[in-house]
């Protein structure tokens, strides 16, 4: 067999690969064209399956996240009133009294009712 004759054969074999190949895409198009209706109904019935199964998903994690941020609000509420009782305990009590002046005198701006005497003249 000369080279010409081999190339004729190889080129012979590989365009009937390819023409085999396209035949059988044509062959299996034809199978899912004939089977697009059960296969759309199959694929909505599917997605209906799927998106009920996302919304109590959603649902059931909406009613988990409404109970931990009550849970977190009441935990915080506590922890701020257990802190307020703590300072209150810790704060000292302070006690201020209000010197008279030695002299007597009021003192610039105030007044005779600050010292807690009667502002009526006296005769």
């Amino acid at each position: 067999m000369t080279i010409t004759d081999e190339i004729r054969k190889t080129v012979t074999t590989a365009t009937y690969a390819a023409a085999g190949t396209a035949d059988l895409a044509a062959e299996k198009l034809r199978e899912l064209r004939s089977h697009a209706p059960e296969l759309r109904e199959q694929a909505q019935s599917t997605f209906r399956v799927y998106a009920a199964k996302a919304k109590e998903t959603y649902d059931e994690l909406s009613e988990r996240g409404k109970g931990a941020v009550e849970t977190w609000r009441a935990e915080r509420a506590a922890r701020e009133a257990e802190e307020a009782r703590e300072r209150e305990a810790s704060t000292p009590e302070v006690i201020v009294e209000r010197a008279e002046p030695e002299n007597g005198r009021l003192a610039k701006g105030e007044s005779t009712e600050d010292r807690g005497e009667d502002a009526s003249p006296r005769v």
